[in-house]
């Protein structure tokens, strides 16, 4: 797995490629925690380069869900491809995370404004 983390004022964002399984998901787990820890209120998740997730790596996601949505934050991914938004679909957390086509959607799905204000 390479995991890149972008810089955002209103959320964490990871862009994840390759696997995303119980060897890869401690890194992503450990940033996520990290920026939890510094008060971050929204994740984006970029899965548009990742080619598989297991429960390990969707667990991830549902930790930084149980921290955030008491807070009225939010776990946003975008850019899943077809097989992956299938594993999202089928195990129903697409109904729990806010999926969108793209990161400019997902970044819009956070801050609705153009400008921020």
């Amino acid at each position: 797995m390479q995991l890149h983390e972008i810089e955002h004022p209103a959320a964490a964002v990871f862009q994840v490629k390759g696997r995303l399984d119980s060897t890869s998901t401690p890194e992503l787990e450990k940033k996520v925690l990290l920026s939890l820890d510094r008060g971050v209120r929204h994740l984006i998740l970029d899965f548009s380069e990742l080619e598989y997730i297991n429960s390990a790596g969707l667990r991830v996601l549902v930790m930084g869900y149980q921290r955030l949505n008491p807070l009225g934050g939010h776990v946003v991914v975008c850019g899943v491809r077809d097989y992956i938004a299938e594993i999202f679909d089928i195990s129903g957390y697409d109904r729990i995370f806010n999926m969108c086509a793209d990161m400019e959607r997902a970044l819009r799905e956070i801050d609705p404004t153009p400008d921020g204000q």
